[in-house]
């Protein structure tokens, strides 16, 4: 017998997954939660990874909106970065299979919701309907006008890059440190103003000092050449994700809590299984909608890296615990709904 076919008869006899197949059969309403764990597996860094860092600036620096007063261009280069990360990287199996549970329990009358932490675009680009899907933190695909008077909003997935200077200045990289000669070769040696995470600084190419330094200098940009509103055409465009000190957009909060109540008034028609997939599920709203299934009867099942409390877990008859890639285990406990050989 080779090795991958012992591996998985390993799998299947495992008695957790046993349970949980049997339990999942029985579902009708499933709620997904899911965080950056999953999209990690399609190569998009979390802040954990960069040690809550990117280039040296902080998401103070970077994700506030009083950041993007100060200095939209800096801010601009971190989100066309990260758009720049989305767009090339691909919906992992994990993305694929919660697609699927979704259509197979729509077929069979049986409902799913996924409400996702992550603002790539991942599940939409593997198929996921917009109808079963909450973009809790928005996404970096969205757009938005700025300006008090303007209520523009829209949607870019074509282009990896919003203006000229964008496409000529944004790091191709997912954060790691880099010589400054090679992030800014089109500067030549002319002097420039320099974003640092201390401050404003002038630069050539011959002070070494700061190439080889703990953070990566950043050209500054100026507000022209930033993505402005195709309607006003005066307010700056700004990403449409939810920044720290921003609430949680209210209609998607109100998605949710429509999923979490009866169809019919008077029914027991509670959610009877919430997947955590790539996250803790122990940060506000996740927890909340946890603890909001357990109460009514629902059950739990983590997917992720390190399951934090696994004693606790595997006393818990409420609870499933699966360590490990999200994006490996999703297809193989979904198995019984969206069979070996999906697409």
């Amino acid at each position: 017998m080779s090795d991958e076919s012992s591996q998985d008869d390993e799998v299947t006899d495992d008695p957790q997954l046993k349970s949980f197949h049997t339990y999942l059969k029985q579902c009708r309403k499933i709620l997904c939660v899911v965080g950056a764990g999953l999209s990690q597996s399609s190569g998009i860094p979390t802040y954990q990874l960069q040690k809550g860092t990117w280039k040296g600036y902080t998401s103070i620096d970077l994700a506030t909106p009083e950041a993007f007063q100060t200095n939209p261009g800096l801010v601009w280069l971190f989100y066309s970065n990260r758009r720049y990360i989305a767009m090339k990287a691909e919906p992992n199996k994990g993305h694929i299979a919660l697609t699927e549970l979704a259509k197979r329990m729509k077929e069979r009358r049986k409902e799913v919701f996924v409400v996702t932490q992550n603002a790539d675009g991942l599940h939409q680009r593997a198929g996921q309907s917009d109808v079963d899907l909450c973009e809790l933190h928005g996404s970096l695909f969205e757009l938005r006008c700025t300006s008090f008077f303007c209520t523009y909003k829209g949607r870019n997935t074509k282009d990896l890059f919003l203006t000229p200077s964008l496409r000529e200045l944004t790091p191709r990289d997912v954060g790691v440190k880099r010589r400054l000669r090679d992030q800014l070769p089109a500067l030549g040696k002319r002097r420039k103003k320099l974003n640092t995470p201390i401050g404003k600084k002038e630069y050539t190419e011959n002070e070494d000092s700061l190439s080889s330094s703990d953070f990566d200098p950043l050209p500054e940009i100026k507000e022209e050449d930033l993505p402005h509103c195709p309607e006003c055409h005066e307010g700056l465009l700004r990403p449409g994700v939810v920044w720290f000190g921003e609430p949680l957009p209210l209609m998607d909060m109100d998605k949710v809590d429509k999923f979490f109540a009866p169809q019919e008034e008077g029914t027991n028609d509670h959610i009877d299984l919430v997947l955590v997939i790539g996250t803790s599920g122990k940060v506000w709203p996740a927890m909340g909608y946890v603890e909001r299934c357990k109460q009514s009867g629902g059950r739990v099942a983590i997917f992720n890296t390190h399951i934090e409390d696994k004693d606790k877990v595997r006393k818990d008859r409420t609870v499933w615990g699966f360590e490990g890639e999200a994006s490996e285990w999703l297809p193989r406990a979904l198995e019984p709904v969206i069979g070996k050989h999906f697409k």
